[in-house]
């Protein structure tokens, strides 16, 4: 917004002064006006700077012109002062008035800044000054708040709050005599003391009572040691309360000047004008004066909308018939109203903006252009000059710079909008059109540069005469000039294009900033063209003013990253390719020359007949090469006169094949270029095939015009660099229009995909080198495949640069011997694996060999004639690691090796993956492989469930009343010896193979792995296995018993005791020779003590008489407790008993007593029963359930007694 006085520009904000946190005043104005003064020092403590930073960083004079920035705590221009202030005078001063010429009249003394004061810039027709809206905005405060220090000593508080009141009273005397209505507002900040005086209550209510202070307005404290939050909220206090206040201020001046418009009545100056000059300013003048300042008292409030009426009344009033059509286009006054009506258009620009009426906004930003252009050609030097187009730029960037400084949230960057939808006050199916909408600034700062563009062109149509200085030019030419070229807010004829020799303006500085900005703008919100072509006209400018290194800078990136060369707008790529090598060529960068010239040989640009199309002579003229360019082109950053495909003939080959392959060069080159020579094309793959390089060999024939060649070339592998290459030999040049093919036969080595990726075409020359790589990329139609006769065919496949080698076809035949048909856990397997080789030749192999899967353990590999030793060793000479050599295998002729993988504890699924790679020893370059895979599915052979239940221990427990020799002290005991009690279990094994085939236990066993408890514990077998083993078939189950004894350590544990025990079964394949294997299976944990009493049942039956069977009941009492049972044998009419039918048992502690019954059973052959033995804890009134032994079972009604069959005479 240059050109205008940034008071008439600038956004209103109530004006707060601050008084005493600063340390120093500000200089002393030279205007007179009323001073504050004080002679109480300023603040200083830590509390006063933290309260300075606060009120600084609640200023709002650089906030955002929106309603959301100024709805926060800034909401003030703050100004800080030290205790010096010099407030502006309200009349102008006496001694400035002329004397009047008669004795009666008395002058009227007015402002300084009014029309009617003859020492104003505005007498005695002037509007406003912009001085009027800095005394209000800059120098009138609407509040001044003062901070004092508030002692803390009792010695001194008297004396320095007399000091207070006094120097309060003589602020508010100053303010009061000064004519202005500003707030005195009083903060006491108390000093850091430890102990706080009592009488504070006492002291601050006499402060207010003597100053008159409003105790919630005006008169604030602030208590010693307060935390930073609370210094915040002070000063947040201080401004949220005056903030009201400073309102009602600024409401005051504006019903003071409502109340003087309405009057209707022209104030009479303070001495009328003199003859000969100018009337004084009419009614409507003092209207429109009015009505700015109702506008500017508004925005002060905040009140857009007020703002808006008034400035649009004085708007109106300005452009009326009475005011600016009233005087004359060379009067001194018509800049002046052509000005305010400019600031009256800003200001309400800024009021619809801050309103959200953006559509509105942007109506009245066209509507004031076109009135001023109606205006100004019809009063005034008219639109055709620069000077109008001057405005039209400026008029355009102030747009621009509103709407930034307005901050709209939809053109921040990460929204990115382009413009803004209508607001909901336009009724809706108005047609709107697309320029009535509010664009983002660049829209405007675009606009703005087309201007600045036809500024300079009218200035240089100027002739040379109305370009001379003032001093030279005679005064007839000086009246023409300034009756032809309008100077509103721009230089003169002889400034705006100044003859040579002379300083002026810099219209390219003016049209590279706009340029800038706009570029900005629309790069943010990814306008990718109109930065283009901004960035265009930027480097242009540059080129005008011979900054070869600016425009060098801009076109260079834009030459590569342009989107015009995709989209195939050669006439703009053509127009930047020219401007960046002009650039270049003054600047001496010889690789951007390179660049563009290599690109602008292509047919698809104009010819230019100047120019001489070879590329050996880029470097002619340039005299500031520093070094040989060295330059590096892709197709994807020019649009290329050369390009390539690559085509195989077939999409799958075989390791060891030959594969023919084409490369396809074809020059789209102007025809009137020279053909262009590159000394090498290298052909880059991706995969296992290696670099194809073509080297140029002139083939003599320079004569040779026909517009397709076609070339085989032998190909030769040589080692370059390190690197293994394939080279060939051909005429590498290419003349305009011309399609060269090159064919090959490439050797497949390695197996896998190959595809090519790019061709590089290198240029070395004396001057520069250049190296073009052009990506293959797929096409869309398809590729074709030439002969050498011209014929063609299609390749219909997708992609015709990729291939894929296929392994060769192995010869050599893995097989494995004896494999068995199921493998167990805990048994190691033995793998014999042949390898055949059934090639026409030897071949010399490598075996690998791996196990996948979770914890697959290590396998080792052996020679097949050695047996398979229990571990590895190192010693082993006839051992194969994994991945050696196995030798040269015979053609025939096959090699055996064993695989050994040790035993496994889980059942698992492992795969075994074998690899055998091999070389033929007449081809010892191609690797050939052969794979085989087996799964290995291992289980468990057995499986088991279990039975554990009590016996009754043969031996006598011990008994409190039997006595017991001591041992001989001589005698060593090996082993600790256990007094407890006894108990005995048996438990039974009942285990079943799940072996695909008969396998031979050789035995079975109890193995104790941990005791938990005090006690010491013995397994025995019951029975044992044959000599020859047991020979155990597929899903059948078998049984083992052992006995398990038990004896605490100590008579007095009572604790609960624990066996963890493992059932091992031995094991073999019912193979002559076959390995043992030991099965271990889990045993769930088992429970063998507790002190709780236990009833055993056990039964036997007589010798004698053998109907008769003897039931015996053993009550075992393991506890340090009398217990008393009650016993109840219920009769049966399946057999009949004699023995105790009911009766009372009483154990002693750690005790166990047996009850006797004899059965004549009524049947044979048969279980009896159930038998209803009921035992009974008489305290507890607890039934204790009766555990059977050998010969009985248990159902769910009770015990059931096994009767043999009578036996046969």
């Amino acid at each position: 917004m240059d050109g205008y006085a940034p008071a008439f520009v600038a956004h209103n904000l109530p004006l707060l002064v601050v008084s005493g946190l600063e340390t120093l005043d500000e200089p002393r104005s030279a205007t007179p006006g009323t001073s504050i003064t004080s002679e109480i020092p300023s603040v200083e403590s830590d509390d006063a700077q933290v309260l300075l930073g606060h009120f600084k960083a609640n200023d709002a004079s650089d906030l955002a012109w929106n309603g959301r920035e100024h709805s926060r705590r800034n909401k003030f221009r703050v100004k800080t002062i030290a205790r010096e202030y010099t407030l502006p005078m309200r009349h102008a001063a006496p001694a400035a008035i002329p004397q009047p010429t008669s004795q009666i009249s008395k002058p009227v003394l007015h402002s300084a800044l009014s029309p009617l004061t003859p020492s104003s810039t505005l007498y005695p027709d002037g509007l406003i000054d912009a001085k009027w809206i800095e005394k209000h905005q800059y120098h009138v405060p609407s509040a001044y708040v003062v901070f004092y220090t508030f002692t803390s000593n009792p010695n001194l508080s008297s004396k320095l709050d007399n000091q207070l009141k006094s120097d309060i009273n003589n602020i508010k005397t100053t303010l009061c005599q000064s004519g202005y209505k500003t707030r005195l507002v009083v903060a006491l900040l108390s000093e850091n003391s430890v102990v706080q005086s009592p009488d504070v209550e006492d002291r601050l209510a006499n402060i207010r009572k003597n100053t008159g202070l409003d105790s919630k307005t005006s008169f604030f404290f602030l208590p010693p040691q307060s935390s930073p939050v609370e210094l915040r909220t002070f000063v947040d206090t201080i401004t949220s309360t005056i903030y009201p206040l400073c309102i009602e201020y600024y409401r005051d001046l504006s019903k003071h000047a409502r109340r003087k418009r309405n009057r209707g009545i022209v104030p009479p100056p303070t001495a009328p004008p003199t003859s000969g000059t100018s009337q004084t300013l009419s009614s409507q003048g003092w209207n429109i004066r009015y009505d700015f300042k109702l506008g500017v008292f508004s925005e002060f409030r905040q009140e857009m909308d007020a703002a808006v009426r008034s400035y649009e009344s004085g708007y109106e009033g300005l452009l009326g018939p009475d005011v600016l059509e009233a005087i004359a286009s060379w009067g001194p006054r018509w800049n002046e109203y052509r000005l305010l009506a400019d600031v009256l258009a800003i200001r309400i620009l800024r009021c619809l903006l801050w309103n959200g009426n953006s559509t509105t906004a942007v109506r009245r930003w066209q509507q004031h252009r076109e009135r001023i252009r109606d205006f100004v050609d019809r009063r005034g030097k008219g639109s055709s000059t620069y000077g109008w187009e001057a405005w039209e730029a400026r008029w355009a960037t102030i747009m621009g710079e509103m709407v930034v400084k307005v901050s709209i949230s939809d053109f921040a960057p990460e929204n990115g909008d382009t413009y803004l939808p209508p607001e909901k006050s336009i009724a809706i199916g108005e047609r709107l059109r697309p320029w009535e909408l509010l664009h983002h600034p660049g829209y405007w700062f675009f606009t703005a540069s087309k201007h600045s563009i036809s500024r300079r062109n009218l200035a240089l149509a100027m002739p040379e005469e109305d370009r001379a200085p003032p001093g030279v030019s005679p005064a007839s030419q000086i009246v023409n000039k300034s009756h032809t070229y309008d100077d509103y807010l721009c230089p003169e004829p002889h400034v705006e294009y100044p003859l040579p020799g002379h300083n002026g303006f810099n219209h390219s500085a003016s049209i590279i900033f706009t340029l800038s900005n706009a570029t900005a703008e629309f790069e943010t919100r990814g306008q990718r063209r109109l930065v283009q072509e901004l960035q265009l006209l930027s480097a242009k400018e540059s080129m005008r003013r011979e900054l070869w290194n600016d425009a060098l800078m801009i076109l260079r990136t834009l030459w590569l990253k342009m989107s015009y060369r995709k989209e195939g707008w050669w006439n703009a790529v053509e127009e930047v390719g020219w401007a960046l090598r002009n650039a270049a060529l003054h600047a001496g960068d010889g690789v951007s020359v390179v660049s563009v010239d290599w690109e602008l040989m292509n047919n698809s640009f104009a010819h230019h007949p100047s120019w001489h199309y070879d590329i050996t002579r880029s470097l002619e003229g340039i005299s500031m090469l520093r070094s040989k360019p060295m330059v590096v082109l892709h197709n994807a950053e020019v649009h290329s006169f050369l390009s390539a495909t690559f085509t195989f003939e077939h999409t799958e080959g075989k390791v060891g094949d030959a594969c023919r392959s084409q490369c396809t060069v074809t020059s789209t080159a102007l025809p009137a270029s020279v053909p262009v020579a590159i000394n090498g094309i290298n052909i880059e793959f991706l995969g296992s095939m290696k670099e194809l390089v073509i080297r140029h060999m002139s083939d003599g024939e320079t004569g040779n015009q026909r517009p397709r060649l076609f070339k085989e070339i032998a190909l030769t592998e040589v080692v370059e660099d390190g690197r293994a290459k394939q080279t060939g030999h051909a005429d590498l040049t290419f003349r305009p229009g011309q399609m060269k093919v090159f064919e090959f036969k490439s050797s497949l080595r390695e197996d896998g995909d190959v595809k090519a990726v790019s061709a590089t075409f290198t240029i070395t020359s004396a001057s520069f080198d250049l190296d073009y790589v052009h990506t293959f990329e797929q096409m869309s139609t398809p590729d074709l495949w030439w002969g050498q006769a011209g014929m063609k065919k299609k390749i219909a496949r997708s992609d015709a640069s990729s291939l894929t080698v296929l392994p060769k076809p192995p010869k050599m035949e893995l097989r494995f011997i004896g494999l068995q048909g199921q493998y167990y856990t805990n048994e190691g397997i033995c793998l014999d694996l042949e390898a055949l080789n059934e090639e026409d030749v030897d071949a010399i192999a490598n075996l690998e060999v791996s196990l996948h899967g979770d914890g697959a353990p290590p396998v080792r590999i052996v020679a097949s004639d050695k047996s398979p030793p229990s571990s590895p060793t190192k010693e082993e000479e006839g051992d194969l690691q994994e991945g050696t050599q196995l030798g040269r295998i015979a053609s025939g002729a096959s090699s055996r090796v064993r695989i050994l993988i040790p035993p496994i504890d889980l059942p698992a699924v492992y795969e075994l993956a074998i690899k055998a790679s091999y070389n033929l020893v007449l081809d010892l370059e191609t690797p050939v492989s052969r794979s085989i895979t087996l799964q290995l599915d291992v289980i468990n052979p057995f499986e088991a469930n279990y039975d554990f239940s009590p016996r009754i221990h043969p031996d006598p427990w011990p008994s409190f009343f039997a006595h017991e020799e001591a041992v001989d002290t001589i005698k060593v005991v090996e082993y600790p010896k256990a007094y407890g009690l006894s108990q005995k279990w048996c438990l039974a094994a009942r285990y079943a193979s799940f072996a695909s085939e008969d396998v031979i236990v050789e035995d079975i066993d109890v193995a104790v792995i941990g005791v938990n408890g005090s006690i010491i514990c013995s397994t025995k077998k019951q029975a044992s296995l044959p000599t020859c083993g047991l020979v155990v078939s597929p899903r059948t189950l078998e049984e083992a018993q052992f006995d398990v004894c038990t004896q605490k350590k100590s008579l007095d544990d009572r604790g609960t005791a624990t066996l963890d025990v493992s059932l091992a079964i031995k094991w073999r394949r019912k193979v002559e020779s076959s390995p043992i294997n030991t099965s271990t299976l889990a045993v769930p944990r088992l429970l063998v003590s507790s002190s709780e009493p236990r009833v055993l049942a056990a039964v036997s039956y007589s010798e004698s008489i053998t109907a008769m069977i003897h039931f015996d009941v053993t009550i075992e009492n393991p506890s340090n407790h009398f217990l008393t049972f009650g016993l109840t044998m219920e009769p049966s009419e399946m057999f009949a008993f004699s023995g105790v039918k009911q009766s009372t048992l009483q154990l002693v502690p750690l005790s166990r007593r047996t009850i006797k019954f004899r059965l004549l059973p009524s049947i044979r052959g048969d279980w009896i029963g159930p038998i209803h033995c009921v035992i009974k804890d008489r305290y507890f009134q607890k039934i204790l359930k009766m555990a059977p032994t050998e010969g009985m079972k248990v159902d769910k009604e009770g015990i059931l007694i096994w009767v043999p069959p009578e036996e046969e005479p």
